[in-house]
């Protein structure tokens, strides 16, 4: 069998002396993965950083092979920022978080797409990014079946103020619905119910807390999994710049 399709790299593991055990996520046929020979070459070594846009051919006797990738390098999104730690660690994190979160083989162009979009935001010039990125792992756990529900009060109904989200049913609340109880509901940064909203590393940091309450609680953890630390790297980034 073989195929060929454009992909996001999201990893790669040693396998042997001569080969990786490359990770791509696909157009076509979703989170695979397949090894690639030539670890002793510098450019391969540049293309198959996570984040990188590629070309990749797999082939492999039966669909349920590991297989074989050959890659060609499309563009080299990480490159472009080797300075910037908190981009950097923010291209890690999506990679981890879709390479946890998609099934193997299977398609999803919502993800595929939002997430190559996510790369281009990230990579840009715009002080914007990382409130898209609050609004990428948003979509993330709406596209894998988690979704919080912002639209109204979850006490009041009202559809204004909304300032905390229940860490039980993911629903929004307002102060006056919150009551006693404010300091048990996560804070909702208004970035998030408005991206033109203006937002200061405080907002930043709770944005990041609240989806990384429910991917932990609705998906790493009733799944074993273990909460990618290139996730864990980007929160502490922005936590460390509120000093």
């Amino acid at each position: 069998m073989r195929w060929e399709s454009e992909g996001i790299v999201l990893g790669f593991s040693l396998h042997n002396e001569k080969s990786y055990i490359l990770e791509v996520f696909t157009k076509e046929h979703g989170r695979h993965k397949g090894l690639i020979r030539g670890i002793h070459s510098k450019n391969l070594r540049s293309t198959i950083e996570p984040g990188n846009e590629v070309k990749a051919l797999w082939s492999g006797r039966l669909e349920t092979h590991l297989g074989n990738f050959t890659i060609e390098p499309i563009k080299a999104w990480s490159s472009l920022i080797l300075s910037q730690k908190d981009k950097l660690a923010a291209l890690s994190s999506l990679c981890s978080l879709v390479s946890s979160t998609m099934a193997e083989k299977q398609p999803n162009d919502l993800i595929y797409y939002k997430s190559k979009e996510m790369i281009k935001k990230i990579v840009s010039e715009s002080d914007e990014w990382i409130k898209e990125y609050v609004h990428w792992e948003l979509e993330l756990l709406s596209e894998i079946g988690y979704g919080i529900d912002l639209s109204k009060c979850a006490v009041t109904s009202k559809k204004d103020e909304l300032v905390y989200v229940s860490p039980l049913s993911g629903r929004a609340v307002t102060l006056e619905g919150a009551g006693s109880y404010k300091d048990r509901l996560i804070k909702l940064p208004k970035f998030v119910l408005s991206k033109v909203s203006d937002c200061d590393n405080n907002d930043i940091v709770n944005g990041l807390e609240l989806t990384e309450h429910f991917l932990r609680k609705r998906f790493f953890e009733p799944n074993n999994l273990n909460f990618p630390q290139s996730r864990n790297r980007l929160k502490e980034i922005f936590n460390k710049n509120l000093l």
